[in-house]
């Protein structure tokens, strides 16, 4: 921002107070003189209303003279006439006398003797005989001068039988004179306005406007209230302030208007002046700023041209200036001018080390990656290289436990050959797994689901292990929703449990609650086993940290599975907490995750328990597999499983069987001799025949871009070695189901 700126905004702020503070001020004035304005109108409309309320009262007390006239009892109507006339102010206000007919019996308006019009007002005259009391009209039409003209009944004493009314008739020229303009006030609009919101009188605009109606806020606003002031344009279109009330004798509204402009005269002509003085007050600030500026200006170019020359190494000599300040800033210059040189120097030799550094760490960093990809590389090789191994012992293992009846001692055997299998095959997906959460590509895959069904499941499976033995698996779940991966909440709940049991004696306890709290699901694990030390807890969730065993005990796991919750548990949007009271006093691992509304129930399908149906045939299953062992022990379990199987040992001899006779679905490795298991199913999906055989990728490799990459080529799903019987059943099942309505309910016959 430029000083000239800073300058103007300086002067800004000097005077926007005294601004503000004379706004408030006129303001005030302004307000002040509205309401004195208003209240004099209000004075004015009340003294009108008492003007007219004095001519009604002289006219009902000379209409109540009439009535008592001895020619009026007598019947004498001509000299009757004559009185009334001799109170008349003709030809503006004149007498009549009516019947109950509304036949005029006498009206002064006219000579004597001169036939009476036609009846008429006849429901108006019936009211006012009903209520036995003066009443004073709005505008009607005079049957008589065919004019609007305003009438005062008032009651007379029957004659020959009939009822009779005095009435005095008024035009509206006699209101016209009655409402004066007020003196000095040619701005003010005085008028009167009947019941049914049409004009009397009016001071402006007189001959248009009389009998017309008045504006339609004026009119809501006097039915509205008995007297008030309001704000709104007149039929001439000026913006007024308009004080109203009613009369008391006639229930006409009486109204004063006075304009805006003359009511706020003396505020407007303030603000001018306060505009005026703003303004040439800015025109001296910026004058003033404009000098200050060009010293300013001048002396930090001289500032400016120094540190120009300074940043291109030469040597700064700059002028004497009329500013002490920037004098020192000069001579600041001059000096680091005069230390650039020697820095000059020492610079060329920092460069040439920041280079060789920089160098350094880029080789360092490229090193890193490529030992990374390298770490990932061999980690990919090793899962894929021990899981066929595993593949082959899993499923042998399966055979023998399915098939072959075994004495005591040798079933013993085979339990140990089963659990080390599954074992093995844990520590193989715990090494993968922390591979993955080290480099950060774990993913989710989140949906709504119940918490505590995830967790019954996962501690009912526990119950039936061979670690569980000897210890007691408590659960006291409360149904609570969360938004999560139903996989990894069930890696958190095993890993959870399973340290539970490792670091606690045989016949303890382990709990497992979960709670519904404010808007969090909070799982606990509890156990009463060897406890934390304190300095412990701080590296509970590292990787590859373990505590001490249980004495007898030994060390068991790589010491990843702790990580591996606080990962998953962090990528659920949760935190996962350890406590203990320590060695020995049993430990408590907390889980805290956010909490959504439990979803809309599924609207019943209605269908009941699936009805028996008759065994499907026997499914024809190609198995392509170059490990000789491990395509051994699977197609047995495929047999055993009721299927009948085709074996091939690589891509080129699965595409030759596949084309000669198509099978119902195939089971693929990936990592095939010749065309990889990716070509053959790209393969499969190119060829019409067997574009529409279900494939299934079962390979060493399970890491999710593996899987990724095995659906992207056209499998239908992916399985990592060893894959467990129940799941391959299912697999295949539903795989099937899904291409063949008919086999609804199972794609296997009996073995």
């Amino acid at each position: 921002m430029r000083i000239r700126t800073h300058l103007l905004l300086l002067t800004g702020i000097v005077l926007i107070p005294g601004l503000i503070a004379a706004t408030v001020a006129v303001e005030k004035v302004r307000d002040g003189e509205r309401r004195a304005a208003i209240a004099g109108l209000t004075e004015t409309v009340r003294a009108t209303a008492l003007l007219v309320d004095g001519q009604i009262q002289r006219e009902l007390g000379a209409l109540g003279a009439l009535a008592q006239s001895s020619h009026f009892r007598t019947g004498n109507l001509e000299a009757f006439h004559a009185q009334a006339t001799a109170t008349d102010q003709l030809p503006h206000v004149w007498t009549v006398v009516i019947d109950d007919t509304g036949t005029q019996v006498i009206n002064t308006a006219v000579p004597f003797g001169t036939p009476p019009p036609p009846p008429e007002g006849r429901d108006l005259l019936e009211k006012f005989f009903r209520a036995g009391r003066p009443v004073v009209t709005g505008l009607r039409n005079g049957p008589v001068t065919r004019q609007l003209v305003t009438t005062v009944f008032v009651p007379a004493a029957p004659s020959a039988g009939r009822r009779l009314a005095l009435a005095k008739t008024f035009s509206l020229e006699h209101w016209r004179q009655t409402v004066e303009q007020p003196r000095n006030r040619p701005e003010l609009i005085v008028a009167v306005i009947d019941p049914t919101g049409r004009f009397i009188a009016r001071t402006r605009g007189t001959e248009e406007y009389l009998g017309r109606q008045a504006r339609p806020e004026l009119v809501a606003a006097a039915a509205g209230a008995k007297e008030g002031v309001i704000r709104h344009r007149t039929l001439e279109g000026i913006e007024v302030y308009d004080a109203f009330t009613h009369s008391a004798l006639t229930g006409w509204t009486i109204a004063v208007a006075a304009p805006i402009d003359s009511i706020e005269a003396s505020a407007t002509q303030a603000i001018a002046w306060l505009a005026t003085g703003i303004a040439a007050a800015l025109a001296v600030a910026v004058i003033g700023a404009s000098m200050l500026n060009r010293v300013l200006i001048g002396s930090m170019d001289t500032a400016a041209a120094g540190a120009r020359a300074l940043g291109l190494g030469q040597r700064v000599d700059p002028p004497h200036t009329a500013l002490d300040e920037v004098n020192g800033l000069n001579r600041a210059l001059r000096r680091a001018s005069d230390l650039l040189v020697a820095e000059k120097a020492a610079r060329g030799t920092v460069e040439a080390e920041r280079e060789r550094l920089l160098a350094n760490e880029t080789a360092a960093r490229q090193l890193a990656q490529t030992e990374n990809a390298a770490k990932d590389k061999f980690l990919a090789l090793l899962g894929h290289e021990l899981r066929n191994p595993l593949a082959a012992i899993s499923g042998a293992a399966e055979l023998l436990a399915r098939r072959a009846p075994f004495e005591a001692a040798h079933r013993r055997f085979l339990d140990i050959i089963q659990r080390q299998n599954k074992h093995l095959r844990h520590i193989v997906d715990d090494l993968l797994e922390v591979s993955r959460m080290l480099s950060g590509k774990i993913a989710l895959e989140p949906q709504p689901l119940d918490l505590a069904a995830c967790v019954s499941t996962c501690v009912d499976a526990l119950r039936t292990s061979d670690q569980a033995a000897g210890h007691t698996l408590t659960l006291d779940a409360q149904p609570v929703w969360i938004a999560g991966d139903a996989v990894r909440l069930e890696q958190i709940v095993n890993n959870l449990v399973n340290n539970a049991l490792k670091f606690s004696p045989t016949g303890s306890e382990i709990r497992v609650t979960l709670r519904a709290q404010a808007r969090h699901a909070v799982l606990q694990v509890r156990d009463q086993g060897a406890g934390i030390e304190a300095d412990f807890l701080p590296r509970m969730f590292e990787p590859f940290v373990q505590g001490r065993a249980l004495q007898g005990r030994q060390q068991a796991g790589l010491g990843v599975g702790l990580a591996l919750v606080k990962e998953l548990v962090d990528l659920h949007g949760g935190t996962v907490t350890a406590a203990s009271e320590g060695p020995g006093r049993g430990a408590v691992f907390t889980v805290t995750l956010p909490r959504i509304d439990a979803p809309a129930a599924a609207p019943e399908d209605g269908a009941g328990p699936a009805a028996a149906t008759p065994v499907p045939a026997r499914r024809r299953v190609l198995l392509v597999e170059d490990n000789a062992d491990a395509r051994d022990a699977l197609s047995a379990l495929l047999q055993d499983l009721g299927c009948d199987v085709v074996e091939a040992a690589d891509g080129e001899q699965a595409l030759r069987l596949a084309t000669l006779d198509p099978p119902d679905l195939a089971v693929m490795d990936l990592g095939l001799p010749g065309l990889s298991g990716f070509e053959v199913a790209t393969e499969f999906r190119r060829r019409d025949a067997l574009r529409g055989v279900p494939l299934i990728a079962l390979s060493g490799y399970g890491q999710a871009r593996d899987r990724e990459a095995a659906l992207a080529s056209g499998f239908d799903e992916h399985l990592a070695k060893p894959a467990d019987a129940t799941v391959l059943r299912a697999t295949i099942e539903r795989l099937i189901e899904r291409g063949d309505p008919a086999t609804a309910t199972g794609a296997f016959s009996s073995p």
